[in-house]
C-alpha cells in the first residue's frame, strides 16, 4: 500500500532543503543555523495539513507546496525562540541539542529571524500564487503567528510560568500558541 503522507512529507523535506539551501556568501553560517533546525525532522504537520486541505478543494500539491513550507519555517522559527534561554532554555529538541546549544545564541536569535521573514518572500514570490492568493495567505500567516496567535499565547505561557492558572486560560494559551498556526495551515488550504 502507498503511503501518501509518507510521499508528501518527503516532498515537503525535499523543498524545504531547496528553499533554505546553504550559500556561498560570508553569512552562510545564517543558512547552515537555520538548515540545522529546519531539517531535524518532525511530523510536518502543519505543512501536511494545508497540503491536504488544498487537494482536498482541487488544487494540486505542487500548487500549495511553497506556502505549506513557509508554515514549517514559521514553526520552526517559533522553536528556535522558545528553546532559547529568556523563554524555556531547553537542551534538546527532537533528541538533538537546541539551535542555541550548536550556534552562539545570537545566531539562533537571527536563524529564527530569518526563517520567519523568509517565510513571507517565499510566499509573495511564489509564481504559482495569484497576488490575491499571496495577499490573502500572507495576512493569514501575519495574523496568526503574531500577537493574536502564536506569540500572544507565548507571551501568556511566559507570563503564566510558576503561576497557578485556570483550564480555560491553559486552553487559550495552547489555542494560541499552538492552535493558531494549526487553523492557518486549513486557511491556507482554502485559499490556494
Amino acid at each position: 500500500m502507498i503511503d501518501i503522507l509518507k510521499i508528501k512529507k518527503d516532498l515537503i523535506e525535499a523543498r524545504l532543503d531547496t528553499l533554505v539551501a546553504e550559500k556561498n556568501v560570508p553569512y552562510n553560517t545564517l543558512f547552515k543555523a537555520a538548515r540545522y533546525s529546519l531539517l531535524a525532522g518532525g511530523k510536518r504537520l502543519r505543512p501536511l495539513l494545508a497540503l491536504t486541505t488544498a487537494e482536498i478543494f482541487g488544487a494540486s500539491t505542487e500548487s500549495a507546496l511553497n506556502a505549506a513550507c513557509a508554515l514549517e519555517m514559521v514553526h520552526t522559527y517559533s522553536l528556535i525562540h522558545d528553546d532559547l534561554p529568556s523563554m524555556d532554555d531547553d537542551d534538546l529538541r527532537r533528541g538533538k541539542p537546541t539551535l542555541h546549544k550548536v550556534y552562539p545564541e545570537s545566531h539562533a536569535v537571527l536563524a529564527g529571524d530569518f526563517l520567519l521573514t523568509y517565510a513571507f518572500e517565499v510566499i509573495a514570490s511564489d509564481p504559482l500564487l495569484s497576488p490575491t492568493q499571496k495577499t490573502a495567505l500572507i495576512s493569514i500567516l501575519a495574523r496568526n503567528a503574531g500577537a493574536q496567535g502564536m506569540i500572544g499565547g507565548q507571551l501568556l505561557d511566559i507570563e503564566s510560568t510558576g503561576t497557578p492558572i485556570t483550564v480555560n486560560e491553559l486552553k487559550t494559551i495552547h489555542q494560541l500558541k499552538t492552535g493558531a498556526l494549526l487553523s492557518a495551515a486549513v486557511e491556507f488550504g482554502g485559499v490556494i
